[in-house]
């Protein structure tokens, strides 16, 4: 009976040795979490950037760990690779060899909604300017509500533009407007109507179609006919 508890509590000895040690396993588990994304944080004033790694993230805020320590309460961009989004510095404390920093991610409105997701493009148009000139300018992202552009000039606060790109016009709000390093300018404006150019049909093209008989009969009664129309399309 002895022999069998001597061996028993050998047993355990040797699966307890053979078992990570605590520190080294919750250590592990922490690491296996983790995202490990090279970032960039910019400052938003002055424009310096602190390399580090995003760890990870909960609703509302990213963990980087960063070289050198950023001010906290601070307007910063986040850089991963291609894709940025802005931000506030929340916390930043000394962690290792680096500073752990917890840094907003600002896609909520004052209201606490959500705000529409934002699809990144790239895409040539035009800001409708007096006497029938234009400007040439770079729509960078569109929204449910909105657009980023980039132009060569300021536009004001609450200004009304219009804007044409491919077959379709925008009446459109400024809502912010800041100047970037390269001397050119990334407004937001909030769109109010979106009018879409009708479809053009070939000469040669077969018209033999209900709505064009439709309308050959009503011609033929001396009633009016409908016209091409910009149709407004709200979004």
């Amino acid at each position: 009976m002895e022999q069998q508890e001597c061996l028993a509590s050998q047993l355990t000895t040797n699966e307890f040795a053979s078992l990570p040690s605590t520190e080294e396993s919750s250590d592990t588990s922490s690491r296996h979490g983790l995202l490990e994304l090279e970032a960039q944080v910019v400052d938003f004033v002055s424009n310096y950037a602190i390399r580090g790694v995003l760890e990870g993230f909960t609703p509302g805020e990213v963990t980087i760990l960063l070289g050198e320590p950023v001010s906290e309460q601070r307007s910063v961009t986040v850089r991963l690779d291609s894709f940025t989004f802005e931000g506030q510095t929340l916390y930043c404390r000394p962690r290792q060899d680096g500073y752990e920093a917890h840094i907003s991610i600002d896609d909520v409105e004052t209201t606490g909604l959500r705000r529409a997701p934002r699809f990144p493009v790239k895409l040539p148009a035009k800001l409708l300017l007096r006497d029938a000139t234009s400007l040439l300018i770079t729509i960078l992202d569109i929204s449910r509500d909105g657009m980023g552009i980039e132009l060569p000039i300021p536009v004001e606060t609450g200004q009304a533009i219009a804007v044409e790109c491919g077959s379709v016009f925008i009446f459109a709000v400024v809502r912010h407007c800041r100047e970037l390093p390269s001397g050119l300018f990334h407004a937001g404006a909030e769109m109010h109507h979106l009018f879409e150019k009708p479809v053009e049909i070939p000469i040669d093209a077969p018209r033999s179609t209900f709505l064009s008989r439709f309308r050959g009969k009503r011609s033929a009664k001396g009633e009016a006919t409908f016209g091409a129309r910009l149709t407004p399309r709200l979004l």
